[in-house]
């Protein structure tokens, strides 16, 4: 009756076969312990038995009547586990959105600084200088608060501003004195 058990549990195969409004029935009359397919055809009965073997659900059990069936008790735990995850980010991509926005600002500094930094190297060249306006809209690529992450930016010593906000530039270490 049917084909031997599957060893892993596909998701999909599990999620098709109880798709299936017959193997969906026998199945709850088998989870129940009553007679499985009582109103099905027999090869209605061995279609739904098949399905449900094949997508782990449910194992063959002989006996001295013969087979029976009974539910695996771990089908939906081992169809998970093989769900395959997306790679949780890492990085400054933790804060970020799928089009490279920022999403929010890390709580921890050095979290926040790294992202800082990130930023102000894809918008900034070494030895650049550039008015706010300019700046502004480069920022805008990756923030809707553009006023929010250019003083963010300034406030942590990552780009230098000249007093009168006139020109911006990648702040150097060695720019205590407030120039390139």
């Amino acid at each position: 009756m049917g084909s031997e058990s599957s060893t892993t549990t596909d998701a999909r195969r599990l999620l098709a076969a109880l798709a299936n409004a017959q193997a969906r029935r026998v199945f709850a009359e088998i989870g129940v312990g009553g007679t499985p397919g009582s109103s099905l055809s027999p090869a209605k009965l061995e279609r739904a038995l098949t399905l449900l073997n094949q997508a782990g659900l449910v194992e063959a059990v002989e006996t001295e009547g013969g087979a029976r069936y009974c539910i695996r008790e771990h089908a939906f735990r081992d169809a998970l586990a093989g769900l395959s995850s997306a790679p949780s980010p890492s990085g400054v991509e933790r804060f970020l959105t799928a089009d490279g926005r920022i999403d929010r600002y890390p709580a921890r500094e050095a979290d926040r600084l790294r992202l800082l930094a990130w930023v102000a190297t894809r918008i900034l060249d070494t030895g650049e200088r550039m008015a706010e306006r300019e700046l502004n809209e480069r920022l805008a690529r990756f923030t809707g608060d553009v006023p929010m992450l250019r003083r963010y930016l300034v406030d942590a010593g990552i780009v230098s501003r000249m007093p009168d906000g006139s020109a911006y530039w990648l702040a150097l270490k060695e720019d205590a004195d407030g120039g390139p």
